[in-house]
């Protein structure tokens, strides 16, 4: 007689008092996801503390700003070269190996500073933990893309979701330890710290991902089974000679795929990169230009944190489309925001938009890969995604002398609108198989 009544349950507890128990469902973990978060976490923080610690270490050391730009490129520029030969390398071996020598570099680069620091070892630590944090993430992103059997869309886009909330977690509290250190305990003891997170990824990686699923590729006649000794068994291709990266691109899919994450790539780098100026000609303080950085941090999380109900009422190319248009919406209307507060919430739901890409990128990815290539794919997508980091910075420290902030922020809203077409088709696609 009551709809309202009827959906509830009536049970009794011990002491025999009515209650009603509605169903609450809780977050469903498949094995190895937590430990995964928590190590792209750990490992992640070194990065991105690493990245603020040692910016303001050069600056205070007399470095010219220059100097700063090349220390933020080179946590990309090795990654942009051999990310997707290390995608290859986790479809052969395993992603168990592959986080191992990832941690290993992450480690041993975190570390460095604490033990000489300088402007040329800090280079050396950008180059290490750069390179090893893309090696950890290629792998983990392809593992979590398998760690169930015949995962339906909508779970694959939730475990990437609650995947992805660790990195964001990072990238809010990264930088804060990192100031925070600095100003109360030192340079030097400001990277022990972050090399603290490092210690804690190694010891998950070493302790808690024994087994990890690996991906087979059915009925492959030119792979052969191999057991790691660690009950995991893989499939280790016999002749992997003559397969291109082109070939990842054969079909509209994966072209719609890598065409909309190398926008979705582009905008994040823009958006960075672009604040601090944007924020210092616009008259505000280094506390305000610090806080939209952090709703931008948030609004990722929160994106992310939303992921597993998203995923229940919308399919992925459903949810870039409208992070697209909201990309765009952004960019274009920056130049007017005068606002700090404008300017937070615009970081906030910037960071909502961005947020969203990630998880429904790699699950898309992980459908639309060829068998036995998965890693691969997401090797190639690390690629795009490192090249935009590298490339970005420098078109927007050469275009903003001879253009102007405004005219640059408006050139990428435009260019990143060209991602609502492309994502429209693969929905339009999507509703038709």
């Amino acid at each position: 007689m009551h709809a309202g009544l009827r959906a509830c349950r009536r049970a009794r507890n011990r002491d025999g008092r009515r209650f009603y128990n509605h169903t609450v469902r809780l977050p469903q973990f498949p094995p190895f996801l937590l430990p995964l978060i928590f190590i792209n976490l750990t490992a992640h923080m070194a990065l991105s503390g690493g990245r603020v610690a040692g910016s303001v270490f050069a600056l205070k050391s007399g470095a010219a700003e220059y100097v700063v730009g090349v220390f933020m490129a080179l946590f990309s520029v090795v990654a942009m070269f051999t990310a997707l030969a290390v995608g290859r390398w986790v479809d052969r071996v395993g992603a168990s190996r592959v986080l191992r020598m990832g941690v290993v570099l992450v480690l041993c680069g975190a570390w460095l500073p604490v033990i000489v620091l300088s402007v040329p070892t800090l280079f050396a630590t950008a180059i290490m933990i750069g390179f090893g944090f893309n090696i950890m993430s290629v792998a983990a992103q392809h593992t979590v893309g398998h760690l169930v059997d015949d995962v339906s869309p909508s779970e694959r886009m939730a475990h990437f979701g609650w995947f992805a909330m660790g990195h964001s977690a990072s990238s809010a509290f990264g930088p804060f330890v990192a100031g925070f250190a600095i100003d109360h305990l030192g340079y030097r003891s400001a990277f022990a710290l972050l090399a603290l997170f490092s210690c804690t990824a190694a010891l998950l990686v070493f302790s808690r991902i024994r087994g990890l699923p690996v991906t087979r590729a059915p009925g492959a006649p030119d792979a052969r089974s191999v057991s790691s000794g660690e009950d995991e068994i893989r499939e280790v291709p016999v002749n992997s000679k003559g397969r291109s990266a082109f070939d990842l691109l054969a079909t509209a899919e994966m072209r719609r795929i890598y065409w909309v994450n190398m926008i979705m790539s582009a905008s994040w780098d823009l958006f960075i990169v672009m604040l601090p100026v944007f924020g210092v000609r616009q008259g505000f303080s280094a506390s305000v230009i610090g806080t939209v950085f952090s709703m931008f941090a948030l609004g990722t999380f929160a994106a992310r944190a939303s992921m597993p109900w998203l995923s229940r009422h919308a399919h992925e190319w459903e949810i870039l489309r409208v992070s697209a248009v909201i990309i765009a919406f952004v960019f274009l209307v920056l130049p007017w925001l005068g606002s700090a507060w404008l300017l937070m919430t615009a970081g906030f739901v910037f960071g909502c938009a961005v947020g969203m890409s990630q998880p429904n990128m790699l699950s898309l990815v992980h459908a639309a890969a060829p068998n036995g290539r998965s890693a691969e794919a997401v090797g190639l997508r690390s690629v795009i995604g490192n090249t935009c980091s590298v490339a970005v910075p420098l078109a927007f420290g050469a275009g903003v002398v001879s253009l102007g902030i405004s005219a640059m922020l408006v050139t990428g809203g435009v260019l990143f609108a060209s991602a609502i077409p492309v994502a429209d088709r693969g929905a339009k696609a999507r509703r038709v198989t």
